[in-house]
């Protein structure tokens, strides 16, 4: 069985992958004089990773409970349906970063499925928010709404800079790898929010594992 990875473990495996998404994003309603720039980085060096969350080998909180448009569900009872990737993003709403990274791995969704993996996306909207932001999208995969970011607390991935404004509570934008026995085998946890991994980087950290 190959070990469990970490993204750090996999520069040169993805140092050749090149930038899948190409959208320009919309104001993120920020205050901010920069201009949006596109959410996905084209190499693992333009992807800063630092050391926050859970220790890939360690246990996933199973017991952490999400809200969807089917109604609440644990990671445990998702995991029922095999080996998880989980997106930990922004915002749908007001993320234009967020918004183009959930467009453009909905391009993957086919590949990870041939690999044994469901893909999700989390944030902290309401379940109305995120189902509207799939539908208009036409997503093939699930979003999973954590409004009181309790589950973002339990993967230790929320973004401590912000105590005030609409910002509080959002997470690290982070890649969690989680088995079916609920062990984290995979992780990218991103320091630059404007910079997420390619789609070529997501199935390289799947290979690797």
């Amino acid at each position: 069985m190959k070990k469990s990875v970490s993204l750090l473990a996999l520069t040169s495996a993805l140092a050749l992958a090149s930038c899948s998404q190409s959208e320009n994003p919309v104001d993120d309603g920020e205050e901010t004089s920069e201009a949006a720039e596109p959410a996905v980085a084209g190499t693992v060096e333009e992807v800063p990773t630092i050391d926050a969350g859970p220790a890939v080998g360690s246990s996933a909180p199973i017991k952490a409970e999400f809200n969807t448009g089917d109604g609440s569900k644990t990671l445990a009872s998702i995991l029922e349906d095999g080996p998880a990737i989980l997106v930990f993003t922004r915002s749908v709403e007001w993320c234009p970063f967020c918004q183009t990274q959930l467009k453009g791995i909905n391009a993957i969704v086919s590949d990870l499925d041939q690999r044994g993996y469901k893909l999700y996306g989390v944030s902290y909207d309401s379940v109305e928010s995120q189902d509207r932001f799939s539908k208009n999208q036409m997503l093939e995969y699930t979003m999973l709404s954590d409004e009181s970011s309790a589950v973002i607390d339990a993967f230790e991935l929320r973004d401590p800079q912000y105590t005030e404004g609409k910002a509080v509570g959002v997470p690290y934008a982070s890649v969690i790898v989680v088995d079916k026995d609920g062990k984290i085998i995979a992780k990218s946890v991103s320091g630059d929010f404007k910079k997420r991994p390619t789609n070529d980087q997501l199935l390289a950290i799947v290979d690797a594992i």
